[in-house]
């Protein structure tokens, strides 16, 4: 199988391993937000608030305008915007994967740093910073989506 087609098979695996926000988790992120707390708790671990948040921004049963609310309010009681999740993800890099273009922008008007390098355990991934993510994806699984991305980033 050529190297292409085996990177577009496993995409999808690759975006299902990674650890992002669920529905069922926004009542605890609203919670976070409304207490003032700069962490969520997922599966006994706590996580970043924004970067957590971030990766709930695709969530199909939750409005994309409240999932940035819900950021500014971590902004505003002093929450890192450049933590990154346990995946070594930051909230920028979180966007990247997502494929957000809304979401990248309101990160990077907000401050979020856009070399920041992926710290995590996935060697496709680590050390990447953003654009160099964006690129990867969009040669993994190009949209229209992701070569918007990159625009943003350069």
């Amino acid at each position: 199988m050529k190297k292409g087609l085996l990177e577009i098979f496993c995409l999808p695996v690759i975006l299902l391993n990674l650890k992002l926000a669920h529905a069922d988790e926004l009542s605890g992120i609203r919670k976070a937000a409304d207490s003032g707390e700069c962490v969520v708790m997922h599966e006994g671990r706590e996580e970043p608030a924004i970067a957590w948040t971030a990766s709930a921004y695709n969530i199909p049963a939750y409005d994309k305008q409240n999932t940035l609310k819900l950021i500014s309010a971590f902004i505003a009681h002093g929450c890192s915007i450049e933590e990154p999740d346990s995946a070594g993800m930051s909230p920028v890099n979180v966007a990247v994967l997502l494929a957000e273009p809304d979401l990248l922008r309101f990160m990077l008007k907000a401050g979020a740093n856009p070399s920041a390098r992926i710290s995590g355990s996935r060697p496709w991934a680590n050390g990447k910073n953003s654009i160099e993510f964006a690129e990867l994806l969009n040669k993994i699984s190009p949209s229209e989506q992701r070569k918007e991305i990159i625009r943003i980033l350069k």
